[in-house]
């Protein structure tokens, strides 16, 4: 929810420097496996995605019988008596199987919120091979880092060297372990020290997205549109052709469904990678920075603009620049769009503004500004017009987050 000021304008979301002494921070490194220790995963992660679909089983046995579901609590306090009796599940590290519990009991907490706002239900599924690529396993105090120098030492499951391209910090919270097309990863989500705020600049900024140009800032500058599917997509239609001529079930069919798999991944981090560059310009150059609030879900659902849209992440951008604004002591908040482009920014006046029309010329006061610099400059004034927002406009964080230590800005996890 967020918190709306008195104009009934501006929907304000303020995301500064955290209070508290530290902050939680998630490196991830490539794993140099082996045979025995991907063999080592491989089991891992069928002995996850077992307790996972015996507890979705249970919970729909449970409702059908009774009419009533069955709690992650409930759950986990049958899982230790079935260790106790079952050595198969015994010797499997309890916190592995804790983990799959609480990952059906988030999916299930998302079905009935997806039931309740009105939106296509989802109903949790079972997972098969395919469709199960982490596991994860929570660290005590106690344990030291999991990590010494380049070997990697998941407990329960065995040691491997990793390619540490950056050194960890802080205490680890977290021990993830993730299968990619390109192979497999480790994720540490570790608390660490709450970094320094940045020194202060004194600029504003608005930023309003689109299409042709990925961002216009109310400063007059565009940030071009890489279109990292669109450059993609003549490669990735030969590969999927490829695929589809190959026979069912074939080797030569699993290569090429890696191949296709290996592609979306190139275009995902060559756009992740774009995102990080852009925040940290903006975060480096001012002080506020204020984003559309958009309905991504309801834009999507126009058939021409769906692929654009979802090709640019903006989604993704807003996520990363929030985090990095957090850590550097600066300030994001989301603006509702109303009207920003029909607006006038020199005089107040509004009119309309087709979609074809890329210059705004204002019929009262003859100002001319381009579309995309006269929404941006309204997004950036509506800001600074209203009040101070509080902790009461903040998003609330999902109980994953909550679960994790994460802020809100971190990505979800990858690969499942």
């Amino acid at each position: 929810s967020y918190q709306v000021s008195p104009q009934g304008n501006v929907d304000w979301e303020r995301h500064a420097m955290a209070d508290s002494q530290t902050t939680t921070k998630t490196f991830e490194y490539r794993l140099r496996t082996n045979k025995k220790f991907v063999a080592a995963f491989e089991k891992a992660l069928d002995d996850s995605r077992f307790v996972y679909n015996c507890a979705l089983e249970q919970r729909i046995r449970v409702y059908n019988a009774s009419g009533k579901t069955i709690s992650f609590y409930e759950q986990s306090r049958q899982l230790t008596e079935a260790r106790n009796e079952l050595p198969e599940l015994k010797s499997v590290l309890r916190t592995i199987q804790s983990d799959a519990l609480e990952r059906l009991d988030e999916a299930f907490d998302a079905f009935f919120r997806r039931l309740k706002s009105g939106e296509k239900p989802g109903f949790p599924r079972f997972k098969s091979r395919d469709r199960y690529h982490t596991f994860s396993q929570k660290y005590e105090k106690v344990r030291p880092c999991p990590i010494k120098g380049d070997k990697l030492t998941v407990p329960g499951v065995g040691a491997c060297r990793v390619r540490l391209s950056r050194p960890v910090e802080g205490r680890c919270k977290q021990l993830r372990i993730t299968r990619r097309a390109d192979g497999w990863y480790v994720l540490l989500v570790c608390e660490t020290p709450t970094p320094e705020p940045l020194p202060p600049t004194g600029e504003t900024v608005g930023v309003d997205v689109g299409i042709k140009s990925f961002a216009t800032l109310s400063t007059g500058e565009e940030i071009a549109n890489p279109r990292h599917l669109k450059q993609a997509a003549d490669q990735l239609a030969r590969e999927q052709q490829h695929l589809s001529r190959k026979v069912k079930g074939s080797r030569n069919r699993k290569k090429a469904r890696v191949k296709v798999a290996l592609r979306h991944l190139r275009v995902q981090r060559a756009r992740k990678h774009f995102h990080h560059e852009e925040a940290a310009k903006l975060v480096n150059r001012f002080d506020r920075i204020a984003v559309e609030d958009l309905n991504i879900r309801g834009m999507v659902k126009n058939r021409h603009l769906a692929k654009a849209i979802l090709d640019v992440a903006w989604g993704q951008f807003f996520a990363i620049t929030k985090g990095k604004a957090e850590n550097a002591g600066r300030t994001f908040e989301r603006v509702n769009p109303r009207y920003a482009t029909q607006t006038c920014s020199n005089c107040g006046h509004r009119q309309k503004m087709p979609l074809a029309i890329r210059i705004f010329e204002c019929e009262k006061c003859g100002f001319v500004c381009g579309r995309d610099h006269n929404a941006a400059i309204n997004v950036d004034t509506v800001r600074s017009s209203g009040p101070k927002p509080d902790a009461c406009g903040e998003r609330q964080r999902s109980k994953k987050q909550e679960r994790d230590g994460r802020p809100q800005s971190e990505p979800q996890r990858g690969g499942d």
